[in-house]
């Protein structure tokens, strides 16, 4: 081993340096030697489960005080010539802990020297920043040592394992600097084009048979159903709803039905085992939703029907045609909650509509204050002092500020000398601005929230009118849930909206950042395209320097943070809570009681059906009154003037006597005033025959 040394690219040429580095060596292999017998490999990792991955912890030698620097550090070059030659390959969180830097940068000068240079090349390229940069190598760099490999022989299920072994707290989602290094892979080619690590730790997509499994179901005829019944419905249905239906059939259907009875291997149940398990489903459970027995009870009685339907165009279901155990009278009550829902929907869009121009008024304020306070403090010298808004700033360096906050290079930092609070000002301007750009854009098209995601640059089209030959500019929006694409008209306070988002997010060429997203609903991720909602280094954005998609739930918070600065509550005082799709629902709301068809705003929505359409909008008790009587007064317009004139007293007393008289005439014909008897007097004939059977039974009596 020792005798390797001499062929390293960074061994020493002074004589005295090398023979020193030697003795260390050799030192570092006696002090392993006695952890095991077989190899220096299988003797390192006995040193770790003895004493731990803290490098400054070890116990040194026999008789050499554990806090000795000399020997120590002569240990500690020792163990950097035996990595060097690869006698030893440390665990992960042993290198991750221990931070050997300069060992790291010689070891990128013996492995894979040039492709470390341009992959460093290329990090400075893209701005990333010298820390970030010597994190992202340093993690590369493990991995080379770890694994006895080449830098480009690494895999994606290399570096998803350093991901996951060098964490150091469980709630860490990413290593420092391991961003950094999937990008650098890709940039060097050692990676496929596009792929993030953010894309590559979140849940694929499963099969039908991995969804199955998830449950245990046990059967395995049942089982295979299952997944053919999965399989049938796949392409109709987006990954989220596929899931949820597999959780509903194997999870809460059949694997419930196999707990409580093992033995039975049909899904043709027995009316007592179709009860008892309807009874199980309909007890509420703790954390849990009662009204969603009725999606379980419909999942399963569509299971049913769709294999007795398609057994009639293929004979290979027949054999699993049977009774569903869910009748139409479990699921009736799904309709009266379908319209407590609808009507708990409509009074939620009641409450909000009205304080929605507050709301808007409160992003806009929040966004032209941070920008203000940024210019001012753009031009403020580190540590001078500045006034904005009534308050005197301190402009102070990342240093001062928490690593909680924020605390990176480039960033502007200020401390408010009025109440000494502290913030990282870059990341504030970039979440007021983001706030205001997805309420402004929400409220003008009502898309639903991954729409508002997935809108490109490339969305942005025109229209040239036949007859005017004027340019209108529309929206596209990509297919959605009911891959539907459609056409919105851009407003003039939208295309403002727009603008303000392309200019924040251009490069200084011109272009916009090319970003692939991970779609939360079909668990994939997408090409790279000039994604509008994309922030480089901003608010809870540890990477300056990559750009990335908004996430669906970095929204929500941005709309909780808007709505706490806009102290909009309910009658009872209460914080209102707005989602995304509130929105939608006050878009279609204002549309239609300001005079837009309600099949053209369907149309506007994406929806098909435009009962849906109708279950968006909230109908003011106002807007009813004022529709109706002006459909009265466009009625009285059409009329006869005659038919509103004052009775005369004649015609007055007349329509008083028909009432008095009616009974007797009409008994209980009802007819309207004014109009002839439709049954030829029937009814009187039928009331004097009914009276005289009565006078003659009783003188028969």
């Amino acid at each position: 081993m020792v005798d390797a040394l001499p062929r390293l690219a960074t061994w020493p040429e002074k004589t005295s340096d090398a023979r020193r580095l030697t003795l260390a060596a050799a030192r570092a292999l006696r002090w392993l030697e006695p952890l095991a017998e077989n190899g220096w490999q299988a003797r390192w990792q006995r040193a770790e489960q003895l004493h731990g991955a803290k490098w400054q912890e070890w116990p040194l030698w026999d008789g050499v005080p554990s806090g000795s620097a000399w020997f120590r550090q002569e240990l500690t070059r020792g163990l950097g010539c035996l990595i060097k030659v690869r006698v030893t390959k440390p665990s992960y969180r042993f290198l991750t802990s221990y931070g050997p830097t300069k060992l790291f940068a010689e070891m990128r000068r013996e492995v894979s020297a040039d492709l470390f240079d341009r992959a460093e090349s290329f990090a400075r390229s893209r701005g990333v920043s010298e820390d970030q940069s010597r994190r992202a190598l340093n993690a590369r760099t493990a991995m080379v040592i770890h694994l006895g490999v080449a830098l480009d022989d690494l895999t994606i299920d290399d570096m998803l394992s350093f991901q996951q072994a060098a964490k150091r707290r469980t709630r860490d989602r990413t290593v420092d600097g391991c961003h950094a290094a999937w990008q650098m892979l890709v940039d060097i080619g050692v990676f496929p084009r596009g792929t993030t690590l953010r894309a590559a730790l979140f849940t694929k997509q499963l099969t039908s048979t991995e969804l199955v499994d998830l449950y245990g179901v046990k059967n395995p005829r049942v089982r295979g159903v299952l997944i053919r019944y999965l399989d049938e419905r796949r392409p109709g249905l987006d990954y989220n709803t596929l899931s949820g239906m597999a959780r509903m059939l194997a999870g809460q259907f059949w694997a419930d039905i196999e707990q409580h009875h093992p033995s039975l291997a049909t899904t043709n149940l027995p009316n007592d085992v179709a009860q008892a398990w309807k009874e199980r489903v309909r007890a509420p459970r703790e954390g849990q939703d009662s009204r969603r027995r009725w999606d379980v009870f419909q999942i399963v009685r569509a299971f049913y029907l769709d294999i007795a339907e398609w057994a009639l165009a293929d004979p290979s279901w027949a054999e699993w045609v049977f009774p569903s155990p869910v009748r139409r009278v479990d699921i009736e009550g799904s309709t009266k909650r379908a319209r407590a829902t609808a009507a708990a929907m409509n009074q939620r869009t009641r409450e909000r509509l009205p304080h929605l121009q507050r709301l808007v008024d409160t992003a806009e304020q929040w966004k032209n204050d941070r920008a203000a306070l940024l210019d001012a403090a753009s031009q403020t010298a580190i540590g001078a002092t500045f006034a904005c808004a009534g308050i005197t700033y301190q402009r102070i360096t990342f240093r001062d500020i928490p690593r909680a906050l924020g605390n990176r290079k480039g960033h502007i930092y200020l401390e408010s000398l009025d109440d000494c609070s502290r913030i990282n000002l870059t990341v504030a301007e970039d979440e007021a601005f983001w706030a205001w750009a997805v309420i402004e854009t929400l409220r003008h098209t009502g898309i639903r929230i991954e729409e508002l995601l997935e809108l490109t640059q490339l969305a942005i089209v025109s229209h040239r009118l036949a007859d005017t030959g004027e340019l209108i500019p529309l929206l596209q929006i990509v297919p959605s849930k009911t891959n539907e694409e459609r056409l919105l008209l851009v407003t003039p306070e939208l295309a403002s909206v727009l603008a303000a988002i392309i200019g924040r997010i251009r490069n200084p060429d011109g272009t916009v950042p090319l970003v692939a997203r991970f779609d939360d609903y079909e668990r994939v991720t997408g090409p790279e395209l000039p994604h509008l909602f994309q922030h480089r280094d901003g608010f809870r954005h540890r990477n300056g320097w990559r750009p990335d998609v908004l996430h669906a739930e970095l929204v929500r918070v941005l709309l909780r943070n808007a709505l706490a600065r806009s102290g909009i509550t309910d009658a009872a005082g209460q914080s209102l809570r707005y989602t995304p799709h509130d929105f939608r629902r006050m878009f279609a709301t204002e549309a239609v009681t300001g005079g837009l068809p309600i099949h053209i705003a369907a149309k506007i929505l994406g929806q098909g059906d435009i009962r849906t359409t109708q279950a968006y909008t909230a109908v003011f008790q106002e807007d009813l009154i004022r529709t109706y009587r002006g459909f009265v007064d466009r009625r009285r317009a059409t009329r006869p003037s005659r038919e509103y004139r004052e009775p005369t007293d004649a015609e007055w007393i007349e329509f008083q006597q028909h009432f008095h008289l009616r009974k007797v005439e009409l008994d209980d014909c009802g007819r309207p005033y004014g109009t002839p008897c439709a049954h030829e007097h029937a009814c009187l004939t039928e009331m004097i025959l009914s009276r005289f059977s009565g006078f003659w039974a009783s003188q028969v009596h």
